[in-house]
């Protein structure tokens, strides 16, 4: 997979804005501070976590790792970041067809503006992880993102 240098720049805003992730088997990260010693299979300094207690054990811990990697979210991520914000999916998918997203294949880069848009809101959000949202919340910081 390949991320955009606009999309690793949107992954470090939402990562900025606070949303909070816990790493995974099966995450993309970018390493912005080129810890990892090998090279990428992917482009240079993204990653496919496959060995989890490698590069937990290489950056020094699991609160390191998440300070030191910028998570890039895949399709599915942003739909299920999306999702936990309690927006509609039609709504949401709207948004990215009226954009022509699917047609120029920046689908992935116009769900992570939207994370962006969600997240830049209401600061509260900010604070919260997925699972932490406001469904009430959520749905008025949505219903403002489309007025």
């Amino acid at each position: 997979m390949t991320f955009c240098s606009e999309e690793i720049r949107l992954a470090g805003a939402i990562k900025a804005r606070g949303l909070r992730w816990e790493p995974r088997v099966g995450n993309y990260v970018y390493d912005m501070t080129r810890i990892v010693n090998k090279p990428s299979p992917f482009q240079d300094g993204v990653f496919f976590v496959l060995n989890y207690d490698y590069f937990i054990e290489i950056v020094g811990g699991l609160d390191r790792f998440k300070q030191m990697m910028v998570w890039l979210p895949t399709w599915e991520d942003c739909r299920e970041i999306v999702q936990s914000f309690h927006v509609p999916d039609t709504e949401f998918l709207d948004g990215l067809v009226r954009c022509n997203a699917f047609e120029n294949g920046g689908e992935r880069l116009a769900a992570y503006k939207f994370i962006v848009s969600l997240l830049d809101r209401n600061s509260t959000l900010t604070r919260l992880s997925v699972a932490d949202s406001d469904p009430r919340a959520n749905r008025a910081i949505y219903r403002d993102l489309n007025a």
